[in-house]
């Protein structure tokens, strides 16, 4: 019985050489899933670059409201707008009903469906330059484009 109690009890610990190894092979997989994070939001800028100069009917737009009108409530930053016409240098647009905080808020909001409620974007619409359009791209006020692909986008419809 006294054997037992004087036993020293072992830790498993792994060799330094080892520990290195576990550590970079996991920083190489941040800064791979970084990277890969990284590439997809410059090809989304760039083809929301594309699609700004030549604007369809049903592109939806993704703004920044506070780049817009600075009176606005600190949780009213984010809203989506969308292409109903397109005539010479105009365009226009109807506004979403709805303000979001968050910018990922505002695609979940197409990826739940939100968007396809009937009373979803109001009914009078803006007109808008086409100058102004790129004049909004390029300070940011409007940080994204998509263009629905058989009306789907994010996979859900968009009416």
């Amino acid at each position: 019985m006294l054997n037992t109690l004087e036993t020293k009890q072992l830790k498993p610990e792994l060799s330094s050489p080892l520990n290195r190894l576990v550590f970079l092979i996991c920083l190489l997989v941040i800064a791979y899933f970084g990277y890969e994070n990284y590439a997809f939001h410059k090809a989304e800028q760039k083809e929301a670059e594309i699609l700004i100069l030549s604007p369809q009917v049903n592109d939806i737009y993704f703004l920044d409201m506070r780049l817009l009108s600075g009176k606005l409530e600190s949780r009213q930053e984010y809203r989506l707008a969308k292409v109903v016409s397109v005539s010479g240098d105009h365009v226009a647009i109807v506004y979403g009903s709805v303000f979001y905080q968050w910018q990922y808020a505002v695609v979940n909001s197409i990826k739940y469906d939100d968007v396809n409620n009937h009373d979803y974007f109001k009914l009078i619409p803006d007109f808008i330059p086409f100058i102004k359009i790129k004049e909004m791209r390029t300070n940011g006020a409007i940080y994204l484009v998509k263009r629905p692909i058989r009306n789907k986008l994010y996979g859900k419809f968009v009416n």
